[in-house]
């Protein structure tokens, strides 16, 4: 039966209109949206429908309708929202909207109480309070940058205070519109004193980031001028317009509420001053693709969104302007270049961003390409036996994945990508316990079929990732290159890293806090990587900030991108060929084939002719054990725990056994204690060399 667009049934009215076409099959796709808006049930009313109807693709037939235009209804709604899901489309509500939306649905009467349970761990503890001086740093809720310890007195505190700044910022954006969205389901009074307390706090914090933030080393001073807006701009403007959108009317007086303003149209001259004079860093080097461009870029536009665009738009412009170009300057397979960690504070920051900007009818941000890509990206960290790939400032490997929860959650929440759900329901413990996470608990579940493949070769922010499968017990194999874009990167050019049956086989040795004592010299530097090395020089200490080159040692920077020959279920062969990057190198090539049983790497040196010296390479074991070193025909055979090693070459070689720091398995103490070591295997030349040609293989026993 076919009805024309202008024909009422008594049960259903389709407005063609809306459609923005006369053709199903060709619906404009900023109109998919509002399907659900368009095919109007006369009999509920909208109010009435399932929120999982009204928002995503629907569920279940629960309107009551015609047998016939149920399915018509439901084959032709669920094929277009999920191609709109499936594509991403962002949702076209504010947070409160959203909120109220899932309210008034008791299906989800549980996925609410959990979030107001977590405020309410928020508001059993005392509001954050700003330091004012050096000695207030650490106490009220703040926190004290160890890097501030090194520094002379001329920089100690206007340091601290700024980084203090950011974390308790950084707390608010999370604690906030936890609060104001528990205060608009219960309406508990307690929790909107808890909340307006802390506004009323917050408002004070003018402007919201102070000068410091750049003098992290020894020697640093501030120009003329200041260092400029920062990360606490960011997440003090999310965290405030985050509460002003959420909470119930009443709950903020129009006292506070103009003092609130007030702050923010500060931050706005503020940071549209900051790109005039460049001055800050990133703004002077032009640097979009770093977290500290990102963050007072999304404060700009936040806080342009709530004092209204029409009296701020050459400064919505600005920070719309810059956002894009944030997002075009990464890979276009959503490659971020400064990893996981950093990845997850910035692309957060992004989407808050871009969701507020959609929820006022601008989709610039949330219809770019990087964010459609990027969650599969994301989910290519995620390594078996609960590791992730933790190159770059990444932290430890073991037990960070969960980490990601509230950013998968908002891809889920902003785009409605349905790998971004697999990967939270499929390989994580489900959504975060805040608005994002609420919204993804109540999206539509993503079926198998929206896994994406175990293995991908990146060449921005260069790396071959490869598991088996995406079992926990699976075995997963990454190779590290160099990008020329790379930052918040580590001297790990070749690096490779190996988990057989969700264990722990080669690491890396992570990133510890920027103030532990070893960072630049046993962490960040090639020491702690499985690569190559020149020469016996040892490690020393070095300044905060500073990673350590020593002669023959990598440095910073290595361009090195990764030759793929195979990439496939049953395994990888790929290969890099360094030249420059250490001192006499003519050649360092490195081949690394693998399957789910054993990697493969076949190392050849060659330095510059009449130049010898010691060759080695490190491999750093993801256990603490002692292992059994012993010769056998053609080289060496290394024994731990469930793992062998064979390591053979044509020159003579020694092998032996030293512990490294490790903040990969393990959590790094800044004063080493010997069980938060891990074993480390270094492969050297038994006299100094041209030319050494070394082959490992590694795997159970």
């Amino acid at each position: 039966m076919t009805r024309r667009a202008d024909e009422e049934s008594p049960s259903l009215i389709v407005d063609k209109k809306l459609l923005g076409t006369s053709s199903v099959g060709r619906i404009h796709p900023d109109r998919s949206r509002m399907l659900l808006l368009m095919i109007r049930p006369a009999r509920p009313t909208l109010a009435e429908v399932p929120l999982a109807d009204l928002f995503f693709a629907p569920h279940e037939a629960r309107v009551r309708l015609p047998a016939a235009w149920i399915v018509a209804a439901f084959v032709f709604v669920a094929a277009v929202f999920a191609a709109a899901t499936h594509a991403g489309e962002p949702m076209p509500m504010s947070w409160s909207e959203v909120l109220d939306r899932v309210a008034s649905d008791q299906t989800h009467a549980a996925d609410c109480a959990r979030l107001v349970a977590a405020a309410r761990t928020v508001a059993e503890k005392p509001i954050i309070r700003r330091a004012a001086r050096l000695e207030d740093v650490g106490r009220n809720r703040t926190w004290m940058d160890g890097r501030a310890n090194a520094l002379e007195d001329a920089i100690r505190e206007s340091f601290a205070l700024a980084m203090s700044d950011f974390s308790a910022c950084a707390t608010l954006a999370e604690e906030l519109p936890l609060l104001a969205a528990a205060c608009r389901l219960t309406g508990d009074e307690a929790l909107k004193a808890r909340l307006v307390a802390q506004l009323e706090e917050t408002a004070t914090w003018s402007p919201l980031q102070r000068p410091g933030w750049s003098l992290y080393h020894p020697g640093a001073r501030l120009a003329e001028g200041g260092d400029g807006n920062w990360l606490a701009t960011g997440c003090g403007i999310r965290a405030i317009a985050d509460a002003l959108e959420l909470a119930p009317a009443g709950t903020i007086d129009e006292e506070l509420n103009g003092r609130l303003r007030a702050l923010l149209e500060k931050e706005v001259a503020g940071v549209v001053d900051d790109w005039r004079t460049t001055r800050p860093w990133f703004v002077r080097d032009r640097n979009p693709v770093t977290n500290q461009w990102v963050l007072p870029t999304e404060g700009l536009v936040r806080a342009c969104l709530v004092l209204g665009v029409d009296a701020h738009r050459d400064a919505y412009e600005l920070g719309v302007s810059n956002l894009l170009e944030a997002l075009d300057a990464h890979g276009a397979k959503g490659e971020f270049e400064e990893g996981f960690g950093y990845a997850s504070f910035t692309v957060t920051s992004m989407l808050h961003a871009a969701r507020a900007m959609a929820a006022q009818g601008d989709r610039r941000g949330v219809e770019h390409a990087f964010l459609r890509n990027f969650p599969t990206w994301l989910t290519h960290h995620l390594q078996p036996g609960d590791m992730i790939v933790n190159c770059f400032d990444a932290g430890p490997a073991r037990g960070t994945a969960r980490t990601a929860r509230p950013l998968f959650s908002l891809l889920v929440a902003c785009t409605g990508s349905p790998v971004a759900q697999w990967t939270l329901t499929r390989q994580l413990e489900g959504p975060s316990d805040d608005m994002a996470g609420l919204l993804a608990r109540v999206a539509p579940p993503a079926d198998a079929a929206a896994a994406p493949p175990p293995f991908a070769a990146y060449d921005r922010a260069t790396r071959v990732n490869w598991r088996s499968n995406w079992r926990s017990d699976a075995t997963g194999v990454w190779v590290r290159g160099g990008h020329p874009l790379d930052q918040h990167d580590h001297h790990d050019r070749g690096h490779v890293n190996f988990v057989l049956d969700g264990r722990p086989i080669f690491i890396e040795a992570g990133t510890p806090s920027y103030s532990h004592p070893l960072m630049g010299s046993h962490f960040a530097s090639s020491y702690g990587h499985n690569v190559l090395q020149v020469g016996l020089e040892e490690p020393r200490p070095v300044a905060a900030g500073e990673t350590l080159t020593r002669p023959g040692w990598q440095e910073r920077g290595v361009v090195a991108p990764i030759a793929v020959r195979r990439l496939d279920a049953a395994g990888g062969d790929v290969s890099l060929r360094i030249a420059k990057g250490y001192d006499r190198l003519a050649e360092w090539r490195r081949d690394v084939t693998w399957d789910d049983r054993a990697v493969r790497v076949h190392d050849d040196v060659r330095l510059e002719e009449g130049h010898a010296d010691v060759i080695l390479f490190r491999w750093h074991l993801g256990s603490n054990a002692e292992p059994e070193i012993a010769p056998v025909a053609g080289g060496f055979r290394v024994v731990w725990d469930d793992a062998q090693m064979l390591i053979g070459s044509p020159g003579r070689l020694a092998v032996t056994a030293v512990k490294a720091p490790d903040n990969t398995v393990n959590n790094a103490t800044d004063d080493a204690r010997p069980e938060t070591f891990h074993t480390c295997i270094v492969i050297a030349s038994a006299e100094p060399a041209e030319r050494l040609a070394v082959d490992v293989s590694v795997g159970g026993r």
